[in-house]
């Protein structure tokens, strides 16, 4: 009996002794979680080590102390992309049980951050299924597509991570990430090769990201005094200022007179070809929007890292200047292209819209393109325009309400040429808004026909496809209700080079609303 009293004794003494160095559970999942992706090498062994919540504490403080490019403020700028990287994985990457921040895809967005192209490597051998499914904010472009494999047949995805294409600090050209779905059952594995050493990658990278590796305690926040205040100018001043809104000044000579001389029909092919595309939005709040994009094939040969400018301007019928642009402009790519975009404030009418970029100061590309915008009401029914791209990624960072061609977190790159290669996916787009929600599902029940005309370069031979008016699949923009996106991909191999036109008829089966919408677009080798 004594001996089994001294030994119960010594187990209780143990097992406090053990309580004592345990950590609380917020403190063990911040290790299990996805923290660790972004860890060094060093971090990770000194966490391990880690036995109490109150070096545990210390030890998180300083970890994003470290990460935190504005040391000394209350904001901090990378945990803030961290967690919001987190929050869009674990909403879209999800795959079972596994939330979507501890997948492989959801490991390498947090670490990498957006790929700057990504591409479906797997051809359609004999026997595979190709489905078609809607376009989502849950994933790059192709991850929505699924394929039904019969000959054994795993799907591959590669991100690529160009040199001035990504915030990813590489030191290579490139960097290629494959992910293989061996089942097809949407569950994307990283393939390892030979070829890529992850581990050192990301270890590079996870360095990197360090803006103060060296850090040995956590600097003490301070808030900025409030400016004093403005003082008040006087009344007379005040009320000539809010009847006289601004449209905005040109600031360079040379660009007022490159918009003059196009306007004026003495430029009608200025420099270098770019393509501009538009649309009509409207936030939740009721914000209406019109953004704007300027498409830059690479073949324009300017760079994604070139100092420039993007300028012109918008006139009403009468021709008078209602609004004018001259501000720095910074490409972004879009698989081998570039594009700027913005957003406009203007009223619904119509006006010729005049948009140009200029390298150094000086002009280098100027296009011309009428704006019909007819107004959105944020309680109205309705669809925006039919977007044609080959480039549909998730955002990493938060979304503001008028960002432009972004829909809950997904951004869209309109393909401002509406030409695709034979070997691209189209992807065809369009966000509905407050569409009838049927009373047993509260969801939307929509259908739609499409109808594809076109015309082959080689023999001029007329080509019709169409589809019958069948159920389709729409989601719910993510922070803006009563908005919804729906679209697919369509695999253009088939498509003989020419020219064709997509028609797309959407019938709203609650509130028996009807939609057209039509885009044209061309087929190359």
């Amino acid at each position: 009996m004594k001996t089994t009293q001294r030994l119960a004794v010594a187990m209780l003494v143990l097992f406090c002794a053990a309580s004592a160095f345990a950590l609380s559970d917020q403190y063990v999942q911040f290790g299990k979680g996805p923290a660790q992706w972004i860890m060094t090498k060093d971090e990770a062994k000194q966490w391990k080590s880690v036995r109490d919540d109150a070096a545990a504490q210390a030890f998180i403080d300083l970890f994003w102390a470290k990460r935190d490019p504005s040391a000394g403020t209350p904001q901090n700028e990378f945990r803030e992309e961290f967690d919001a990287k987190v929050k869009y994985a674990d909403e879209h990457f999800a795959h079972g049980k596994t939330v979507g921040s501890m997948t492989d895809r959801g490991h390498v967005l947090i670490v990498m951050g957006s790929p700057s192209r990504i591409q479906r490597t797997d051809s359609q051998p004999q026997g595979t299924i190709q489905k078609q499914g809607v376009v989502s904010g849950s994933a790059p472009p192709g991850e929505d597509e699924q394929s039904t494999t019969i000959q054994g047949y795993s799907p591959k995805m590669l991100w690529f991570y160009d040199q001035g294409k990504t915030k990813a600090p590489i030191t290579s050209p490139s960097v290629e990430l494959a992910f293989v779905d061996q089942y097809g059952g949407n569950d994307w594995k990283l393939e390892r090769t030979p070829r890529t050493d992850y581990v050192s990658l990301f270890e590079g990278v996870n360095k990197a990201m360090m803006a103060q590796p060296d850090l040995k305690s956590v600097p003490v926040a301070t808030v900025a005094a409030a400016p004093a205040p403005a003082a008040v100018a006087p009344t007379v001043a005040v009320a000539a200022a809010a009847t006289t809104p601004s449209i905005g000044a040109y600031k360079t000579e040379a660009l007022k007179t490159a918009v003059n001389e196009m306007r004026a029909g003495k430029a009608a092919d200025w420099g270098k070809k770019v393509y501009v595309s538009y649309g009509e939005f409207v936030t939740a709040t009721g914000d209406y929007f019109v953004p704007v994009q300027l498409y830059v094939p690479k073949v324009a040969g300017l760079g994604a890292d070139a100092n420039l400018t993007f300028f012109g301007q918008v006139e009403d019928a009468s021709g008078t200047p209602v609004a004018i642009y001259e501000e720095p402009a910074k490409l972004s790519a879009s698989k081998d292209d570039l594009f700027y975009a913005k957003s406009l404030t203007l009223a619904p009418g119509t006006y010729k819209g005049t948009f140009g970029l200029a390298e150094n100061g000086k002009p280098v590309s100027l296009v011309s393109t009428d704006l019909k915008l007819s107004g959105v009401d944020k309680a109205a029914e309705g669809v925006s325009g039919l977007i044609l791209s080959n480039n549909i990624y998730p955002m990493t960072e938060a979304q503001k309400p008028t960002d432009p061609f972004s829909f809950g977190g997904l951004k869209v790159v309109p393909k401002g040429d509406n030409t695709f290669k034979s070997a691209d996916e189209l992807w065809y787009f369009y966000e509905v808004r407050n569409p009838g929600i049927d009373e047993t599902t509260k969801l939307p029940k929509l259908q739609a026909k499409i109808n594809l005309n076109g015309k082959r370069a080689a023999d001029g031979k007329e080509v019709k496809m169409q589809n019958p008016l069948s159920e389709i699949d729409v989601q719910e923009a993510k922070g803006v209700p009563g908005h919804y996106i729906a679209g697919a991909s369509l695999p253009l191999a088939s498509f003989k080079p020419g020219d064709y036109t997509m028609k797309i008829h959407v019938l709203d089966t609650v509130s028996k609303q009807t939609y057209d919408i039509e885009a044209p677009f061309k087929v190359v080798e």
